[in-house]
């Protein structure tokens, strides 16, 4: 499995709490050095174990996990690590 370090992260509205991430962005290749893709997408290559991805900071390294809230649609954050933060929440607008 191929495991992608999320660099950036695109929300409707930049200064609100409250709004979803709608795509990450992250570094796959020299030919192909910012991706951006869906939720969705990343969600669907989560499911198939055909990608991981991850955030990295000071202090440590955060996998991205999804989540599945009954009645709510199925969105990403990071595993908890020292921080209770969503580690993607951290990271610029792409």
């Amino acid at each position: 499995m191929a495991s992608y370090r999320v660099v950036c992260i695109t929300k409707p509205d930049v200064n609100s709490s409250h709004e979803h991430i709608t795509q990450i962005g992250y570094y796959e290749s020299v030919l192909r050095p910012k991706v951006t893709i869906s939720i969705e997408e990343a969600i669907n290559r989560i499911d198939r174990n055909s990608l991981e991805f991850y955030v990295s900071s000071p202090v440590g390294t955060a996998y991205v996990k999804v989540e599945r809230p009954i009645g709510r649609r199925a969105y990403i954050r990071t595993v908890p690590d020292r921080t209770q933060k969503d580690n993607l929440l951290s990271l610029p607008q792409c």
